[in-house]
C-alpha cells in the first residue's frame, strides 16, 4: 500500500501538523532510514506528534511505520527495473483489485439508472476520449451521456443541472483546483458526482461523494502526464458499463 493511499484512508483523523509531517516524509525519501528523534528535528515537530500521527495511520508505533517506509523505498527501486509492459500489466491487475474492493458498483448503477441527465467531464484530453467511448457503449443501455467539452461549457451546464441529474468527472491527478468551485455548487444543489481518478491521495475524490479509482503508475512527475495509454481508465469504465448491463438485466 502506498503512503498516499494511507493518507486518503485516514484523512479525516489527520490534522494540519500530521499532514505537514507526512508531506515532508513524501518529499524526503531518506527519512525512511532515520530514527524518530532525528526525524522530529528534520521536520521541526515533536517526537510525540510523530508517534501520534503513526498511530492514526494504523501503525503500532514509529518502528512499524519506519519499516513500512523502507518497504516502499525497496518497492520503488524494484519498480524502476520493470519494463513499461510489466508496469502496465501491474496497473491492470491493481485496477481490477481496487474495483473489486471498492464496493461502489451497485451504488454507481443506481445513480446511472435514476439520473434524468448524465453529464461527463474529463479534465484532460485522454480522459475525454475514454469518456466518449464510454458514452458510445452506454447508448446500448438507453443511456445518453452528455460529454462536456471544456471548462467554460462545464460552468454553463452547471447552471441548468437539477438534483435528478448526475455528473461524472474523470481525472488523472485528481487535482480539482480549477473546478473546485463548480463541484461546491453541485454539492449545494445535491447533484450526485462520481469522480474517477488515479488511485492516490487527491483533492477531487475528497470533494465528491462517490469515487472510483484506477491505477496508472507510468506518469511523468514533471508535467503529470501519462507516459502510457489510458488502458486502465478505459478498463474501469468498461467495468462500469458491463456492471450496468448486468444491473438492468436483473431488473
Amino acid at each position: 500500500m502506498k503512503l498516499d493511499v494511507l493518507i486518503n484512508k485516514y484523512y479525516e483523523k489527520l490534522n494540519s501538523n500530521d499532514l505537514y509531517i507526512l508531506n515532508y516524509i513524501k518529499n524526503n525519501p531518506e527519512t525512511s532510514d532515520v530514527n524518530i528523534t532525528l526525524l522530529s528535528k528534520m521536520c521541526n515537530s515533536s517526537t510525540a506528534s510523530i508517534l501520534r500521527m503513526t498511530k492514526k495511520l494504523g501503525f503500532s508505533g514509529y518502528s512499524e511505520f519506519k519499516y513500512f517506509l523502507k518497504s516502499l523505498t525497496a518497492s520503488k527501486e524494484s519498480q524502476d527495473l520493470k519494463t513499461r509492459l510489466e508496469i502496465l500489466a501491474s496497473d491492470v491487475e491493481h485496477t481490477m483489485k481496487i474495483f473489486k474492493n471498492n464496493n461502489q458498483l451497485s451504488e454507481t448503477c443506481d445513480l446511472l439508472y435514476n439520473a434524468k441527465n448524465i453529464y461527463a467531464y474529463g479534465t484532460g484530453y485522454g480522459q475525454k476520449l475514454m469518456l466518449q467511448e464510454f458514452s458510445r457503449c452506454m447508448l446500448n443501455c438507453g443511456k445518453n451521456i452528455i460529454i462536456i467539452p471544456a471548462f467554460t461549457e462545464f460552468r454553463i451546464a452547471v447552471r441548468n443541472m437539477k438534483e435528478s441529474d448526475m455528473v461524472i468527472i474523470a481525472s488523472l491527478s485528481g487535482n480539482a483546483r480549477d473546478i473546485a468551485e463548480l463541484i461546491h455548487i453541485l454539492n449545494l444543489k445535491n447533484i450526485p458526482i462520481l469522480s474517477i481518478t488515479n488511485f492516490n491521495d487527491n483533492t477531487l475524490s475528497k470533494l465528491t461523494p462517490y469515487n472510483l479509482y484506477y491505477q496508472s503508475s507510468n506518469i511523468n512527475t514533471e508535467d503529470s502526464l501519462n507516459n502510457s495509454s489510458y488502458v486502465t481508465l478505459n478498463l474501469l469504465l468498461n467495468f462500469i458499463y458491463e456492471g450496468y448491463m448486468d444491473f438492468i438485466e436483473s431488473k
